[in-house]
């Protein structure tokens, strides 16, 4: 029983570091005057803001999940500032979400996939409340724990591949001019 958990827990631990060394999208930079001329991609804050921070909640996740594999008593400030920070993090990406949904009123297809990722970002939060309680359960699992982690931030990698090719989709063409806005 402890061999299955111990092989469970390292292989848990084997496929994120797998997962953290995978090369991320590299996108192409803009001239220095792009700004000035009007020229944006997409509206910046909003697509920017609900990227960064279902990136920071995945990498939170998946932090919590190597440091339960070297500390399987972990330190409770640690376990209350992860759960704090992840819960923040899908609730500001929440609500760029919705923010994006403004911006692209006048794109259907972009509100249909700003609003599938909202439907998975739910999923996202129940797997946030799963580890919560299995964080403040009295006998502590670590490896449903690290579990937990591994299912959020399974959920978190596919939003951030659906929204990353959402942002490559309503990005503009090169030469083509943008509208006022």
């Amino acid at each position: 029983m402890l061999i299955s958990r111990l092989m469970l827990s390292a292989m848990i631990f084997a496929s994120g570091i797998v997962m953290l060394a995978e090369p991320q999208p590299v996108l192409a930079q803009k001239d220095a005057t792009s700004k000035s001329r009007g020229d944006h991609s997409v509206p910046f804050w909003s697509s920017k803001a609900s990227s960064r921070r279902l990136y920071s909640a995945r990498n939170y996740a998946r932090d919590f999940q190597g440091y339960l594999a070297e500390n399987p008593k972990p330190a409770p400030q640690v376990v209350k500032e992860v759960t704090v920070a992840i819960g923040q993090n899908l609730e500001e990406a929440k609500t760029h979400l919705a923010a994006m949904k403004k911006d692209f009123a006048a794109d259907a297809g972009a509100i249909t996939a700003i609003e599938g990722i909202e439907k998975k970002l739910v999923l996202a939060h129940e797997h946030h409340l799963k580890l919560c309680e299995c964080c403040e359960n009295e006998n502590f699992e670590v490896i449903k724990t690290m579990e937990c982690c591994n299912d959020l931030a399974s959920e978190l990698d596919t939003i951030i591949a659906e929204h990353d090719a959402l942002m490559l989709k309503l990005a503009r063409k090169p030469g083509v001019p943008t509208a006022k806005r």
